[in-house]
Parts: structure tokens; sequence; C-alpha cells
């Protein structure tokens, strides 16, 4: 995130630190990834993450359930790393063992390793990677974590949003576009429904920005995301499965970045314009 957290220092940030982990350290912003707000920590070097809880609506429709749904995601996310997973690259626990601090109603912290300087986001994957990826996936796919990751659906959380705003500019005009994507989606999610398909531990989002090359190999990063669901969640960026699972989640992809640019066309309306044009021009992961 380019933008600063509205109402958040890094004061503020290196307060949690001293308090939920007895880390006494100065923290840099760093105007990195989307999603999320990081810092860099020093002495000693960490990566800091700060959620905002009220811009998550994939995990739950306010601040305190999405709290605790990014909590139970990062706690599944430390018990894969514990259970043999060395390319998981999981959340440091804090005094009181917990991988989570509620720093306001708002805004939530949570310390990694810190794997280097951050590169350039490429939205294609090298050779390498999609090597990587299909090896670690596998593994993934084949662990159990009991009852702790939860369910996760094919769903467009901003899917109202999305039909509201197809009857006027900007989406008018490719409105029977967007609606057959919208009826497609419904009928592969009844496909699914219908079928015997076994739900795995998925991370969400295996695309090249989530993983890193570091000395020891590649390692897998932000697991926000993670949850039981068809192993085609996962594959759909990287080859194999089912066709038709694949298709519906790479569909929801495409439907998830079309809502969530209409809802920043407020505030952000020439990004929000060349994100729309994006999603709808190309499939998701398809080019730089």
């Amino acid at each position: 995130m380019k933008a600063r957290p509205d109402g958040l220092s890094d004061r503020d940030v290196e307060a949690a630190l001293a308090t939920g982990w007895n880390i006494n350290a100065r923290v840099e912003y760093l105007p990195v990834g989307a999603g999320s707000y990081h810092w860099r920590a020093a002495a000693p070097a960490l990566f800091v993450t700060v959620d905002d809880l009220d811009h998550k609506p994939f995990l739950g429709d306010g601040p305190d359930d999405v709290f605790e749904a990014l909590r139970r995601a990062l706690e599944t996310t430390a018990a894969l790393r514990r259970g043999g997973l060395e390319f998981v690259v999981a959340p440091i626990e804090g005094r009181d063992g917990a991988v989570l601090w509620r720093i306001t109603r708002r805004y939530a912290v949570a310390v990694y390793p810190y794997l280097g300087e951050p590169r350039p986001f490429k939205k294609t994957l090298t050779g390498d990677e999609r090597a990587a990826f299909r090896v670690m996936l596998a593994r993934l796919h084949a662990t159990s974590v009991g009852k702790l990751a939860r369910v996760v659906r094919p769903e467009v959380p901003l899917r109202r949003e999305l039909e509201m705003a197809l009857d006027a500019p900007p989406l008018a005009a490719n409105a029977p576009l967007i609606r057959g994507w919208l009826d497609r989606f419904d009928q592969l999610v009844r496909y699914l429904d219908a079928s015997d398909v076994p739900l795995v531990v998925t991370h969400g989002e295996p695309h090249s920005g989530n993983i890193v090359r570091t000395a020891g190999g590649f390692v897998l990063v932000d697991w926000d995301t993670v949850g039981l669901a068809p192993r085609e969640r996962d594959l759909w960026l990287v080859g194999g499965g089912d066709l038709q699972l694949c298709e519906l989640y790479r569909l929801r992809w495409r439907l998830d970045d079309l809502s969530w640019a209409v809802s920043m066309l407020h505030d952000d309306p020439d990004g929000a314009l060349t994100a729309l044009r994006a999603s709808i021009d190309h499939e998701p992961f398809t080019r730089d």
C-alpha cells in the first residue's frame, strides 16, 4: 500500500511491538504490497504487517468478525509451519503466544521474519516459480490441521456493489458480458455443491507476489486467505485439477477484482478505471 493508514503512526506500530512482542525497535514504513500495510523493523530485522479490519470483506462483515477470522488464519499458518512445512512463512508469536495483536478497533498487527527487500510485483509466473508452486501446493494439500482452518466458500464479497453499478457508466457498455460471468459463476458454484470433491488446506492466492526466493529456496507468504476448499482454489493459477472447478476459481478472482475496483471509484477514480478495464479485457494473471 503506497498510502499510509489513516490514524496510525510509526510510533503506534512501535508501541504494539513493545507491548505485544517485547520488541523495542524503530520502524520504517514500506509503501509496498496490496491489502495490508507494511513496515520494516530494525534490530532485529522484522517485517511488520498491519491489516485494516474495515477493509477485508472476504474475512467477515465487521472488524470483530474480521479480526477473529484473521487470527484463525494466522494460527493455521503457524500450525502448518510447526507441522513441517518449512516453506510456510508464519507469524512470530508474541509474549502471550498470540500471532495477532489488535492495536485499535480498526487495526491489527502481525510480525514476520524479514526476507529482504521487497521486489516489484509481476503477475505472470516464471518457470521456476510455477515448478516450485506445484511442489509446495502438493505438500500443502496433503497436510491436515484438524478443525483449525476455516472452510472457504467461493464467493464475491462485494458482488452487490458490482451488480448495482452495471447499469451506469463506466460499466454499462459491458453489463451483458459481466452479467454472463455472474451467471456462469453461479452455475459453477452449483456444480461444486453437487460434487463430492474433498476439501483440503489451500493457500488461496499462490501468485507470483506471494512466492519469495531465499537462500534456502522458495517460500510462500501472505496466508490470510488460508482455508479448506477444493485444491482447484490454488491449482487454477499453476495448472492441474478439475477444469470446471479451475474455471470457477479463475472467474471468482476476476469478479472479485471487478467488484473491488467498483468500490474504489469514489476514492481513486483513475486507478479504479484502469483496474476495471484490465479485469474486463484480460483474465487474471495472464500478463504483467
